[in-house]
This record gives structure tokens, sequence and C-alpha cells, in this order.
């Protein structure tokens, strides 16, 4: 802002100088010269306004400021120059100077230039009056302050940019504060991120600095002070990472950065930041603990080499302990029945410092106190404050006292197997801790169960080797290579290493009359699904001799149901075989009646919906073929006999024509055939039996289509029209697909085929059926022939139905797989559709878009191979 005195004097002086020389002609020709240099070369801009508001007086620093030459400005008014918004303020101040109500007065006002531009500027208005009171003229003095004000105003921007910033930090806040010269640290400002890291207001930290010392960890703060002190003694940055009561009531790490600087006063000021880095010191903590729980987990495996189970346990223990910072720690196991414990470990730190109770290391679970409802809900139990937790068992003599405990389980296969636990940490577990100890005690598990089993594998191992029985293990791939094969396959004449490189393959093994079976045992057996099946075969020893055996296979899968390998139990049976021979051949002789019996029942299964389906036809055709025969016959009777009714009557209208009016009751007949209509009941009557005729006709040709699709008597290979065959089956499923299907036909030229038509038939009508359920509401189904190469047809049925899921058409063809609802299929139809086709040495494939549709496509070759038809007239007709 201006100096106003120093306006005030000069308003007062010029104004004097001014009167007096108005007043008087005669004045000291110096001071005027003073006066007039002094007005002339004033930095500000000063003038002489007549009450008329016109400018009388201009000094060339008030044109400059307007923009204008002399001659120009005094032929304005300040008005003209005022900015329209300022011009009411300007006028009332202006106008109680008139009234006499004041001599003058100061004002903040715009004015615009002459290029356009607007000014600010600071005026100060003094009016100098006649005797009478009246306004003789006024001296203005004008100052242009654009650039202070433009300067205040970016100052002001800078500030709030500033503040802005600082309070918009993440997780910071900037601060700056001073200390007074009684040693005691005041802040000057703090933006309001104290308020989220600290929960109070930034005001509230400059009335009391000693808050943030309330808030800080007390035993901290000497180490603080000394920081302090080095920073004021060499000006250093100041930098320390303090432990501090977070917003939320938790304690926090801050880190506090400033930088001083001394004013010339000697007063030390420090500008500032605070961060939380409570998020990183967690992290680092975190990465502390797992590089801490790698160590662990990397040397369990090898201290399980060098120590018992026990002590490999108790070194877990001590592990788990240090991680968690606890004093106590035990681990029990968990019987396969699920209802009793042992205790397998305490921690050497527990057993020495903390706990001389006696104990049994065996008991039941439903004795045992909190730390076991890990094993009854299979979830971690974290007691942070025992004393009053509800439902605790009262301790043992010599137990340690518990004041904090964990409990969790390592849960395998659902099943509850072991139980970790610890206890008395100094400040409440978390479930970092929780944690930490499940990794820990699944890895002890681990390594445990399996050394375990290593020894029982070993000591099953020694029993199979001083027995008869050789164990094999195959991997399921080709040629079944050999992984393991226990060490009395010496017996046999083999070596251990070689059978494992492969040397001979245990195909090479099997008795050549036996191979071909044992692997076809196998491939169904997988296929079904068994996980377990026997077989018994012949093995050749290394010297040629012939071995029974008796191979008891289990079945292992992996995690998506493929197989992996079969583990085999062979068990030399020759001696049995030998005493047994004749239960041996009737043995065989049923195996080769199960194997005919297993053929029929897979016949049985192809041709089940055929047998029923021709049944019905040979029903339907029986019961409908007389109703048919004497309807039709009564029909030609009836149509001779209307035939022979209307001659008699159109004898009777001629004869009535001739005579005229002399026939008897003429007038009455007419009148009679005109009621009845008899024109249009002659004619009706002809058309009524030309469409009973049809009506016949197509139900003949219905029957004689079931019998087309059926071939109830047609069940050995023959030459047969495929199309035909179509029609015969879609006249049979079609009031399935009627309402809600438009089949089209796309027949193309195709030559007969060599096949069982009635079993084809049966192909096309499970089809059928599936495009029809495939459709939900309107749709068509294509049905197209064409041939396929030179010696084979091709039959393809496509529906625009909901399509099948990728995942599923590998499957389709599987006995019982649908995907349809609970009965609405038993999933047979496309097997026995595959198998069909496969008899007849075809192909059917598939093809599905969900959301499109879905293309089947059966390819048949036109004539069999020779030799592979039981067919006798195999030559292609023409």
């Amino acid at each position: 802002m201006p100096d106003f005195g120093l306006f005030a004097v000069l308003v007062v002086v010029a104004a004097g100088m001014l009167w007096r020389m108005s007043r008087r002609k005669s004045c000291n020709a110096e001071a005027e010269m003073r006066f007039r240099i002094y007005f002339e070369r004033a930095m500000v801009g000063m003038a002489v306004v007549g009450v008329d508001r016109h400018w009388q007086v201009v000094n060339p620093a008030l044109c400059n400021i307007f923009g204008y030459a002399q001659d120009a400005l005094l032929k304005m008014t300040w008005t003209d120059l005022t900015h329209p918004d300022d011009l009411q303020v300007s006028e009332l101040a202006f106008e109680r100077v008139l009234r006499g109500e004041t001599n003058g007065y100061e004002l903040e006002k715009r004015y615009i230039r002459a290029d356009g531009k607007v000014i600010d500027t600071f005026i100060t208005v003094q009016a100098v009056r006649r005797d009478d009171g009246k306004v003789d003229y006024l001296l203005i003095i004008i100052e242009d302050i654009t650039a202070r004000l433009a300067a205040e105003k970016a100052l002001r921007s800078s500030e709030e940019r500033l503040r802005h910033l600082g309070d918009n930090l993440p997780e910071s806040y900037l601060y700056q504060c001073t200390k007074t010269p009684e040693g005691d640290v005041r802040f000057i400002y703090a933006s309001s991120g104290v308020r989220l890291i600290h929960g109070f207001e930034p005001g509230d930290l400059l009335n009391d600095p000693g808050l943030l010392f309330q808030y800080t960890d007390p035993a901290m703060l000497p180490e603080w002070r000394a920081a302090e002190q080095e920073s004021i003694r060499t000006l250093s940055d100041f930098s320390m990472e303090l432990r501090v009561r977070r917003a939320d009531g938790d304690w926090g790490w801050l880190l506090v950065r400033s930088r001083p600087r001394r004013l010339p006063s000697g007063e030390i000021i420090w500008d500032g930041v605070a961060s939380d880095i409570t998020a990183r010191r967690k992290a680092a903590v975190m990465l502390d603990l797992q590089a801490r729980r790698a160590e662990v987990l990397l040397e369990l495996p090898r201290r399980s080499n060098q120590l018992g189970e026990r002590e490999f346990m108790q070194y877990a223990l001590q592990q788990i302990e240090e991680i968690t910072a606890s004093q106590i720690a035990f681990m029990h196991f968990v019987n396969d029945d699920g209802e009793g414990i042992e205790l397998v470990a305490w921690s050497s730190q527990t057993l020495e410092k903390y706990c001389t109770a006696a104990f049994d290391n065996h008991y039941p679970l439903s004795q045992a106190g909190l730390w076991a409802d890990a094993v009854r809900q299979k979830m971690p139990v974290v007691i942070n404050d025992y004393a009053s937790a509800p439902n605790k068992h009262g301790l043992p003599a010599g137990h340690s006292r518990l004041v904090r405990l964990v409990s969790l389980p390592v849960v395998e296969n659902g099943r509850v197997r072991m139980v970790t636990g610890v206890g008395n940490k100094d400040v409440p577990y978390t479930e970092t801790d929780v944690e930490s100890i499940q990794l820990i005690s699944n890895e002890v598990w681990r390594i445990v169960d399996q050394r375990r089993a290593e020894r029982a594998l070993k000591i099953a191992t020694q029993v199979v080797n001083a027995s008869h029985v050789v164990c094999f293990r195959w991997q399921a791939s080709a040629g079944w290579p050999v992984v393991f094969v226990s060490d009395n396959v010496t017996h046999w004449g083999y070596s251990v290493e070689k059978l494992m490189a492969g040397q001979p393959a245990f195909a090479d093994m099997v008795h050549p009359d036996d191979l071909t079976r044992i692997v076809d045992d196998v491939s169904r057996y997988t296929a079904e699904g068994r996980d377990f099946f026997d077989q018994e075969y012949r093995l050749l020893t290394a010297s040629g001799e012939v071995l029974w055996v008796a191979d008891r296979t289990s079945v292992h899968r992996d995690a998506a149901g493929n197989v992996e390998f079969y583990d085999g139990v062979l068990s030399d049976v020759t001696s049995h075989k030998r005493q047994e021979k004749e239960l041996a051949d009737n043995l065989a002789a049923q195996r080769v009646l199960n194997k005919r019996l297993e053929e029929a029942h897979n016949q049985l299964l192809q041709s089940e919906k055929m047998a029923s389906i021709g049944q019905l036809a040979a029903g339907i055709a029986h019961e409908l073929n007389n109703p048919i025969g004497f309807v039709h016959s009564n029909l030609g009777t009836l149509e001779c006999y209307l035939r022979d009714v209307m001659a008699i009557i159109d004898a009777y209208d001629k004869a009535a024509h001739d005579l005229g009016d002399d026939f008897p009751d003429r007038a009455r007949i007419e009148s009679l055939k005109e009621t009845c209509d008899f024109a249009f009941i002659r004619e009706d009557t002809v058309q009524l039996m030309a469409e009973s005729k049809d009506g016949l006709a197509r139900v003949r040709k219905i029957v004689q289509d079931l019998k087309n699709f059926s071939h109830v008597s047609e069940q050995e290979w023959q030459w047969a029209d495929l199309q035909q065959g179509l029609d015969s089956t879609l006249n049979i499923v079609w009031n399935e697909l009627k309402y809600k299907c438009k089949v089209i036909k796309e027949y193309g030229d195709i030559p007969l085929v060599y096949c069982l038509v009635s079993q084809l038939n049966q192909v096309f009508m499970n089809l059928l059926v599936n495009a029809g359920h495939a459709i939900e509401k309107d749709g068509s189904i294509t049905l197209r022939t064409l041939m396929y190469g030179e010696h084979e047809v091709c039959i393809e049925v496509v529906d625009t139905g909901k399509g099948i899921a990728p995942e599923h058409l590998s499957r389709v063809f599987e006995p019982f797989f649908t995907t349809k609802p609970v009965g609405k299929g038993t999933g047979l139809g496309l097997s026995l559709s595959y198998g069909i086709v496969d008899r007849h040495h075809g192909r059917i494939e598939v093809a599905s878009e969900l959301g499109v549709g879905t293309t089947f496509r059966v390819i048949l070759p036109i004539a069999p191979k020779n030799g592979e038809s039981a067919g006798t007239n195999t030559e292609i007709p023409t």
C-alpha cells in the first residue's frame, strides 16, 4: 500500500502553493520554479481537476500512466477514463467533497488507458476551497499500483499452491518451526496432514508444540533432542525416524526431515516434511520375516536328515518361537480316528525354563483344553487374553502360566493331522504370526509324513524282497516303461537296472498269446474309471520258462483324472495252475463264454432302441393293416354304391323331366332337393371319398415307413437307399420336431450303400432327436447327403440349436455322458451310434459352436472291403 502520510503532505503542499499562486500574482519566482520542477519531475501522477471533473493541469507522469498526450488529456474528464464498474463509487466520493462533507478522500480504483488496458491505481484527492467554502479545484495524486497488485496476487496464488500442496501430500505434512530463546520449539506452520497422521488439528500443534512430543515414544526423545542440537550446531539437515502414536490409536513410524536456516536476527527456522512410513517399515519387517521364513523352510529338509524325529520337531519349534517372539511351543499329532492326540514335542526352551508338569503323551481329544479347538474347528485359534478366555480348563501343576496362545491345525485331505501351539508373546499375536506358524508347521508335517512313509516303504520293500511277490510300477505311456521293480525280480532271472532301462520291455516278458488280452483289459478297465483290477497271465522268465502270475493293479491318476502310473503286485501262481488245470480249463471256457456274453450285451445295447421301435412298428402294422384293409375295401364298395345311387337319382330326374307336371309329387321332390342342397351333396360326396382314400393312403405310408425304419425282416447286410431311410426315420420322429423345427433336405446323388439299414436308421433317429432337443423354440434342421471322395458317402445332420460347450465335445460319444436334464436322456444314444458307424467301418464327426448350432457328419464306405462284411452279396448294384 502507498505511504498515505507522504501523499497527504504532498497534497497539502501542492494545494497551498497553487492557492498562493492563484491569489498572488507577485509570488516568489524561485518558489514557483521549485514547485514546477517538483510537479514536472514527480514519479507519481499529479493533476488539478475542476468541479466540472475536467483535467486542468496534468504532469508528465500522469500522461504516461494514462497513455495520452497532455493536450488530449486536458480535453477529457476523469469520468471518461474511470472503469465503469468503479464509476459510481468515485462519483459518490467526489460529490461528498463538493457538498463540503469532507475535504478529500483516498481510493483504489481502475482507469482505462488510451490503449484499452485496464490499470489499477491508488488516488489521493484534496479539495482547495475559496473563501466562501466552495470548492475552487481539487488536487489529485495518482499512483499506478497494477504491478504491485499483480505481484500480491501472484504471492497469494503461490501461497495457496503451497498450502494446497501441503494439504494434499500423501501420508505427509509440511511444517515450519523455530526455537525460542528459552530453548522451546515453536511451530509456525503445519499443513492439514497432521490431522490424518496424528488425529489432532494443525492449530492444536501451533498452540501447543509439546503435543507432538506427547504422541512420540518417550524412549526416542533423547535421541531426537541430540539430533536437534547437532542440526543447530552445524546447520545440517535434520532427519530421524520416530515411533509415534497414530490417529487410529496404533503405534506407527514417522520420518521427520527438515533443513535449518539462520535468520539475520540469529533465530533458526526449520522447514520440513513429516511422512508416515509405517507401511514402509511394515513392508521392510515383512521382507525380513519372509527372508527368515525362507531360510527356515530351506533348512528344515537338511535338518530332517541329521536329526531324529523328535529332535527335528524341537528344532522347528525353536524356529517358530524365534520368529513369533514366543516363550513356549509344542506339537501334537492327531490319531487317524480323529478322537485321540499324541504329544510329540515341546520346544527345548519350554522344558528348560517354563514347564515342568508331568503329562501323558496320548490322551483323548475330549480332555484337551482350549488349544484343541483348532482340531475341533479345523481352523487357527488365537487367544490374546488367556486369563479372560471362557471355557478354559485348569492347568496342571508345573505347567507354564499362559498369557497368550495360538493353536493351529495342519489339515490334509480334510483331516487334521497335526497341531502346533505357541504362547506367551509379550504383545498380542497377529495374522502374520499365524501365517508364519502355518507355513513352518505344514512343511514339518510334510517332511515327517514323508520320512514315515519312506520308513514304511523301506520295511515293505524288505518284506517284499523276502517274498515271492514282485512289485512293478509302469508309466502310463507308450510301451508301459518300467519305472520301479522290486529287487526280488531276480528270482525270474532279470536285472532291476536293465528292466528299468527297457531291457527287455515289459511287453516282451508277457507270453505272446496273452499280450493282446491284457492290453485290451487294461485299456477297458482304465476307460471304465476303475482304480483297481485283477489279471492273470503268463510271463516268460529270462531263461524262457513260462510262469503264471496273478497281477493286482492299482491305477494312479493326476488331479485332472488322467492316468499316470499302474502299480502292479505280481504273485507266482504257477503251482496252483498246474494243480488245478481242469478248473483252469473250465475257467477259460467261462471266459470265452463271458466274452461272448459281453459282446452280445454290447450288441444288445447297440440295438435296444431299435428293438423297441421294431416291436412298436410290428404291433402298429399288425393292428392297423386289417382295419385299413377293410376300411379301404368298404370305401371302394361304398364308392360303387354311391355311383349306383347317383345313377338311379339321375334316372328319376330324367323321368320327372320327361313327364313334366304329370310326375307325381314333382314339386315336393324338387323342394326337398333344394332344401337339402342336393347339388352340393353330390359334388362334396365325390371329394369326401377322395379325401378319405387319401387319408388311408397316408396311414399306409406311415405303416410302411415304420417297416422301412425298423426293417424287422431285414437284419442282414444288404444294399440300401440311405435317403429313403432318412425319410422314413424323419416320418417316425416328426411328432417331436414339427412344432419347432423346419426340416430342409439337401439330398445329393449318392448310390446305394451296403449296410445294416435298420441300425443306420437308429443312428439317424438319435441324431434327429438330439437336434430337436437342441432347438429350444424355433430353428431348422438340414439333412444333407453327398459323395465323400470316390468310395464313401456322407450324411450330415445340421441344427441351429444352442450348441455344445467346447469342454463337452470330446466326451459326447462316451457311454452315459449327457448334458440333458435328468429324465431327458440316458447318454447311450451317441455312444451306440458311434458303435454302429464303427461297425460299418465308417466314422462319425461333430462340430459345434455355442449359440450357433451343431453339425454331425456320418461318413460310410459304399461297399465293404474284402472279408470285412458278414454279407454274401457285396457286389455294387447297377
